[in-house]
């Protein structure tokens, strides 16, 4: 009996490690000299922080095409080698043409301090008008008991709220809501509740407190990227001047306090009495109205997606892909000498890309299902090339049947994450991987976590919740394939202390730990891709409730 069972226990030994014997040569190419190497040239200075419509994003394109053709993936008949080209259409406005008037009665006053408007919109001139309703903080929340917009009309109103929440005397901690309200990134959950109402308009200032009285103190760079928006199709956004939702300005503290000065108040007097008391201060400006008139002007971007493949082995599955999937910008300079390098967001996942089709292209065979390669541009501002290649796609949509998503995966948790002070980071440390995804199909999660356990690493699935606040499932670019009903999987190694700071450089990266990331990464394809039966989708996303997508 004893035999039998050691006989039983060898085979499933063997069982269990043959997947990793296989890979074993595409495993072993994946070095943290390559990664290093690749790591060097796209998240260098020279490149400018690869914005959006900057010649360092086309550098990078060209950089990752190249790579491809060395590597000997397989482009796409018909297109510009492995270049897919896209449109964007840039809107933005000419400050010093662009003017505010606040009038009272018969009184009138032109600012001309900046300001920066967000949504896109059409025609060459945009007007906002009407009444200004002050709303302290713009926080509505039943759970802290607090509302700025108690006993408060903004239907059709223009209203202005301050950044963060009530703030300690010293300005540096919320004194509700804990880290869900510190920081710009608080407006995700302000505006949800304020568009509700249909403002006409939503004007953000800095609250004295932050020390901060324009984007353009805080960085030149910023101010130039919240005075543009971007869009893939004008025609998807209706008539001339209009949209379903209010439009968003952050406006100089010195009109915010010209506006308020027209009821006999002012911005730091007003957070003192809110921040002391913990009770909204919130009214309409009897009297006063103002008039913004941003004079607009229009660019067309060529923006480019990078794709190459590896055809399946088998004579039927390879018509399948799997996809793996990685965006290229990033978000430009300062404009104050400092640059936006993005390490980690996303040179990381894009060279893992690299390495991950090296390590294909390594094995001996390739799966039985064909692997596809996509870099993607311009997902800092919107999704928006993972959003082209996803409803122009360069294969038949429905012969991919899995996305693998990877952004920022080379960073792993320091003491220096901890005592930042930065809320709301979800930096993985030691062998713990950020996973989301897999709610598609339980095949693939299963698929994903075997492949977890064999590479000796964690999932975290802490994120993997589509009502999470933060909506981490909807804010990278494998949403445009899920809503598909693709089955996805992101793996990230999560945000950081230098997450969208001009401190996110390759010196950062965690080389052991990006290493096995992009190893757990091409296990997992290499499950997939290589699976005997169908890819099957149990709970497709279309038959989900349905949920916001805000990012």
């Amino acid at each position: 009996m004893r035999k039998f069972f050691d006989a039983g226990l060898l085979l499933l030994t063997i069982l269990l490690v043959q997947p990793l014997h296989a890979q074993k040569r595409g495993l072993q190419s994946i070095n943290p000299t390559d990664l290093r190497t690749h790591m060097k040239f796209l998240a260098s200075d020279e490149l400018e922080g690869r914005e959006t419509g900057a010649p360092g994003l086309y550098v990078a394109s060209r950089y990752l095409a190249s790579q491809a053709e060395k590597i000997g993936l397989v482009p796409v008949e018909g297109e510009d080698g492995y270049i897919q080209h896209y449109t964007i259409h840039e809107r933005s406005y000419d400050r010093e043409k662009s003017h505010a008037t606040i009038t009272t009665g018969s009184d009138s006053l032109l600012n001309s301090d900046p300001f920066y408007f967000f949504p896109s919109i059409r025609g060459d001139r945009s007007v906002i008008e009407g009444e200004v309703v002050f709303a302290g903080y713009g926080i509505m929340n039943e759970e802290e008991g607090y509302n700025d917009f108690q006993d408060l009309d903004i239907t059709g109103k223009i209203v202005l709220i301050m950044s963060r929440a009530p703030m300690n005397e010293e300005g540096t901690e919320a004194r509700i809501g804990g880290d869900a309200y510190t920081g710009l990134m608080s407006f995700r959950s302000k505006m949800p509740y304020i568009f509700s109402q249909q403002p006409s308009a939503v004007l953000v200032v800095y609250d004295p407190k932050s020390g901060i009285r324009s984007v353009e103190e805080l960085s030149s760079g910023m101010a130039d990227y919240l005075s543009r928006s971007r869009s893939l199709d004008q025609e998807e956004q209706g008539p001339a001047g209009s949209s379903d939702r209010p439009r968003m300005v952050m406006i100089h503290r010195a009109l915010a306090d010209q506006l308020l000065e027209t009821a006999g108040q002012n911005l730091e007097e007003i957070q003192q009495e809110i921040d002391r008391t913990l009770e909204p201060h919130s009214f309409l400006l009897e009297g006063t109205t103002l008039r913004l008139e941003l004079q607009m002007k229009d660019t067309n971007l060529d923006m480019p997606n990078v794709f190459g493949m590896i055809e399946g082995r088998d004579p039927e599955l390879k018509e399948e892909m799997i996809l793996y999937l990685a965006h290229f910008d990033h978000m430009g300079t300062d404009g104050n000498g400092g640059v936006f390098n993005g390490a980690d967001d996303n040179a990381s996942g894009c060279v893992g890309l690299l390495e991950i089709a090296e390590a294909f292209k390594a094995e001996k065979k390739p799966p039985r299902r064909s692997v596809g390669f996509l870099w993607v541009s311009a997902e800092e501002i919107g999704l928006f090339g993972s959003n082209y290649f996803a409803n122009h796609p360069l294969i038949p949509i429905e012969r991919i049947v899995s996305v693998i998503n990877l952004d920022m995966i080379g960073r792993t948790k320091t003491a220096e994450d901890a005592l930042s002070g930065r809320g709301g980071l979800t930096i993985a440390g030691g062998d713990t991987v950020k996973v989301i995804g897999g709610l598609q199909s339980s095949l693939l999660m299963e698929l994903n976590e075997q492949s977890l356990r064999e590479m000796g690493m964690v999932g975290n699935y802490e994120f993997n919740d589509i009502n999470h606040p933060e909506r981490y499932f909807y804010r990278s670019d494998h949403i445009n394939f899920a809503r598909k009903d693709i089955p996805v999987l992101f793996y990230s190694t999560g945000t950081h202390k230098d997450y969208h700071t001009i401190a996110d450089t390759e010196d950062k990266i965690d080389y052991a730990k990006f290493e096995k990331m992009v190893r757990m990464s091409f296990n997992t394809g290499f499950k997939v891709a290589d699976y005997r039966d169908p890819i099957a989708v149990d709970n497709p996303m279309s038959g989900w409730a349905p949920q916001s997508s805000s990012r």
